[in-house]
């Protein structure tokens, strides 16, 4: 039986760099068995597409332009479509390596890019291009030369890279992080929904973990994130469903009581409500 892969980035060997870049369409090519079919990184990916195509993520296929950057977060399913060219740059790292500048640098680009809210992509005007492609082209060379200090030059290009990329999405309509605690608030509670996702908790539970009440936690959450947090632990509970059942060796009753559903029938129920298929069906059709 076939089980969803999660591959992992120089785990726990800290003598290795912790990021590593990679030609898209070669990379496609040798490992597409694998990169081809559903899986999950414990790392992050920034994938940019020199060409247009589509990609998967988390149950959805998009289409997009050249030079498109997707932001792929820890622990997203996703895959590479085989009818797309898949030509461009991969960017795998780790926490591990970002923080080495700076502790909670990473926690910056956690709500600013990998916040898994609004779109997880963004199209690249040509200045921007240029830029991106100088940066990336300095990246290769230190890699290539391994010259003195050759670690640290990768990680500030690749950290700038990233700034330029933060800086994109704030003037392409995303809210600004510094200055907004609206916004910080919403990531913060979707990424507690996700620490709590095998139990069930109340509105309150939420609100007060997060050092905020109700009122505030609903109206930011339908003003960030376009919904109630009602709904939006129901629709995180289903996506972690599908997560676990695109192992088609998973058992239904095990994803049912591993997310806090005390009746496996309840669980076939909750699960149809939201997706229109039973986590048996669901099974069947995606895998």
């Amino acid at each position: 039986m076939k089980t969803l892969k999660r591959y992992d980035l120089h785990k726990d060997d800290y003598s290795k760099l912790h990021f590593e870049i990679n030609d898209a369409k070669s990379y496609f090519k040798i490992n597409k068995q694998h990169v081809s079919t559903p899986h999950r990184h414990s790392f992050y990916q920034i994938i940019w597409f020199k060409k247009p195509g589509r990609h998967y993520i988390d149950y959805e296929t998009i289409d997009h332009e050249a030079d498109t950057i997707f932001f792929i977060n820890r622990n997203q399913i996703h895959y590479f479509c085989n009818d797309s060219p898949n030509e461009g740059y991969l960017f795998h790292f780790n926490d591990y390596f970002i923080s080495r500048g700076k502790e909670d640098l990473m926690d910056r680009f956690s709500l600013s890019l990998f916040n898994e809210i609004g779109s997880s992509y963004l199209n690249l005007a040509e200045q921007d291009i240029r830029k991106i492609n100088l940066l990336t082209s300095f990246i290769e060379s230190e890699i290539l030369n391994r010259e003195v200090n050759y670690k640290e030059q990768i990680y500030h290009y690749f950290q700038n890279i990233l700034f330029q990329i933060e800086r994109l999405q704030k003037l392409n309509g995303k809210l600004d992080i510094e200055t907004n605690s609206n916004h910080k608030l919403a990531v913060e509670f979707k990424k507690l929904i996700f620490k709590e996702i095998e139990n069930f908790h109340s509105i309150d539970y939420f609100a007060n973990t997060l050092g905020t009440n109700t009122k505030t936690l609903t109206e930011v959450s339908k003003e960030t994130l376009l919904d109630t947090p009602a709904n939006i632990i129901r629709h995180s509970k289903i996506l972690e469903a599908k997560r676990r059942l695109s192992n088609r060796s998973a058992c239904i009753k095990e994803v049912a009581y591993g997310l806090g559903f005390e009746d496996p029938t309840y669980f076939t129920k909750y699960f149809k409500k939201g997706t229109g298929f039973t986590p048996r069906e669901f099974q069947k059709a995606h895998l």
